[in-house]
């Protein structure tokens, strides 16, 4: 009996343990099935995230066990092409460090043929970003690859330090000049003017002169001046250095000029460098010069505000260094940010009043005291390219050439179309838009103007190219399809106002208006004195004054052309897989 009685005790036991056993398993494989999905859940939001990073940052690689979503994950990114890069993303649930599961999927992100990536609403180049006037106010944040004046920048303020200094431009072969310029001597030839071209918009660091003297002549002024058909011209205001003559001596040397970091240049215009002095017979300045050294320029002498005449030989060139960028770049005044994660991140900020986090390595005057703990931030990439400018105004020239001016007094219906001269718009006419428009010269907008981009544009942005300044004012107003998310938008190529050909007018000025528009600006400066809605304001230097007020969509990073270029990453149909 009671060997029955054990026997079915026993039984009953490992009944037990079998139930208990299975009931384990199952409550095992049920969490292994939901770390399953939960994994696949955060390598999927990877992708998504390691898409956004790369229109952020084009050079964007990946990143290591990355907190998420009750896990953690890795991201890899490879190049698979110019327009192409392949991304893996592993997960981890619930850590890494003791992952339960992990899941990898990989996805190929592409460079769309129709986005434009506007990742700031506001981005200045190394021009910078200036404010004056008590009320002026920008709705949202900054980012600027120069320097930042504030007045109120409801958002963040990030002001990025100019590149390494480089070498732009040189002409110093042979070591022993071939001919030697004097000047100073005499009223005809008391100054000395080389003409040059830099490469890249950066600012100017300093200036190396090859140069000697004879007896003690004073210290001269060296000056950038615009060119005027072929001498120098009206000067470039504020960029100006001393040469010191204590640094110069009877044997030819390199002497260092200095020069302010702003303005900022335009690459590929002709500017001058002319050494401004007095004159006197034994007491000037003797240049080093060889015959066409320099391909980009040329020397002559004269007078500074006077007449200038040729060297011998007809294309001597001065020997001459320039030297750009390697500055830090500064936010100053104002107040910015209404929110906690508002922040000002430059080098050097001063005199600010920030809601968040100040980042910077030198301040004075603020509200609180730096946090050393971030990098200098890196400058940013405009948004457009000279081929996708080019994009476009092929798109234009589909619809054939208008050949003069055009002056729209009544409502009229256009594009897509080349103007070969200037467009204007008044008297309250509206032009609607049905394709791109590419002007050569300038535009001007008027009495009320109104620009419109006709229904078939859906929910994609219109583009009106110019070569010249743009002039847009007096109440205009601006409207995209009728759906949302559309836009017009005014892009010019113009340098001004450093072009001789500006009339001292910006490369787009802009007194305000109603309905939302795009303005681009990436040669020259966008002045802007009234307020209005921006979907997005891009420029190599961003003037607003006189209380102007900056709303933009800070909803929209990316912009959708009906045609034309493509410059943001986005995920390419057909390429996800679950690997694991």
């Amino acid at each position: 009996m009671m060997l029955m009685v054990i026997v079915i005790l026993t039984a009953i036991s490992l009944m037990l343990g079998s139930l208990l056993m299975y009931t384990a398993a199952q409550v095992i494989s049920s969490r292994n099935a939901v770390y399953k999905e939960q994994g696949l859940n955060i390598a999927d939001a990877a992708i998504e995230k390691a898409i956004w990073n790369l229109n952020q940052n084009f050079g964007y690689a990946g990143e290591t066990n990355t907190s998420f979503g009750g896990g953690a994950f890795d991201v890899g990114v490879t190049v698979i092409d110019s327009h192409t890069k392949q991304i893996m993303a592993t997960s981890y649930v619930p850590s890494k460090e003791k992952p339960s599961v992990t899941r990898t999927v990989s996805a190929q992100a592409s460079i769309s043929s129709n986005i434009v990536a506007f990742n700031y609403g506001v981005q200045s180049g190394n021009g910078g970003f200036l404010m004056s006037g008590s009320q002026t106010k920008v709705n949202g944040n900054v980012y600027s690859n120069g320097n930042i004046v504030s007045t109120i920048i409801t958002g963040s303020a990030v002001a990025a330090n100019l590149p390494e200094v480089v070498t732009d431009q040189e002409n110093s072969s042979p070591s022993t000049p071939a001919y030697d310029i004097s000047f100073g001597q005499s009223t005809g030839t008391q100054d000395f003017a080389q003409s040059f071209k830099i490469s890249q918009s950066y600012s100017f660091n300093n200036i190396e002169l090859y140069i000697k003297k004879t007896g003690s002549p004073s210290d001269e002024t060296v000056r950038i001046l615009y060119d005027n058909s072929g001498s120098p011209g009206d000067p470039v205001l504020g960029l100006n250095g001393m040469l010191d003559a204590s640094k110069v001596t009877s044997n030819y040397g390199w002497v260092t000029v200095s020069l302010p970091v702003s303005p900022v240049l335009t690459a590929g215009q002709t500017y001058w460098m002319v050494i401004d002095g007095t004159s006197n017979a034994s007491k000037y300045y003797t240049i080093g010069a060889n015959d066409d050294g320099y391909a980009n320029g040329v020397s002559k002498i004269g007078k500074y505000g006077g007449t200038w005449n040729s060297n011998s030989p007809l294309n001597a060139d001065a020997y001459f260094k320039i030297y750009l960028g390697g500055e830090t770049s500064s936010i100053t005044g104002g107040t910015i940010g209404i929110a906690g994660d508002d922040v000002a991140w430059a080098h050097t900020v001063n005199s600010a009043t920030v809601s968040g986090t100040i980042y910077c390595k030198v301040g004075t005057g603020n509200n609180k005291s730096c946090d050393t703990s971030s990098a200098d931030p890196d400058p940013q990439a405009l948004p457009l390219s000279d081929g996708n400018i080019q994009d476009f105004k092929s798109e234009a020239l589909v619809g054939g050439t208008i050949e003069g001016d055009v002056s729209i007094l009544s409502d009229t219906i256009i594009g897509p179309v080349k103007i070969n001269g200037n467009l204007s718009i008044g008297g309250g006419s509206e032009l609607k838009m049905t394709g791109t428009i590419w002007v050569t010269g300038n535009i001007t907008l008027s009495g009320g103007a109104i620009v419109r981009l006709d229904s078939s544009y859906g929910s994609n942005d219109g583009a009106i190219i110019s070569d010249g300044y743009n002039t847009l004012t007096g109440g205009s107003e601006f409207y995209g399809s009728g759906e949302q998310n559309s836009y017009p938008f005014f892009i010019t190529t113009s340098s001004c106002p450093d072009d001789e050909n500006c009339a001292s007018k910006n490369a787009i000025s802009f007194g305000g208006g109603s309905g939302t528009v795009g303005l681009v600006a990436q040669n020259g400066t966008i002045s802007i004195t009234g307020g209005s809605a921006l979907k997005a304001v891009t420029a190599k230097t961003i003037s607003m004054s006189g209380g102007a007020e900056l709303f933009y969509d800070s909803g929209l990073v990316n912009s959708s052309f009906s045609s034309g270029p493509g410059g943001g990453f986005g995920f390419v149909q057909g390429t996800y897989l679950i690997i694991k």
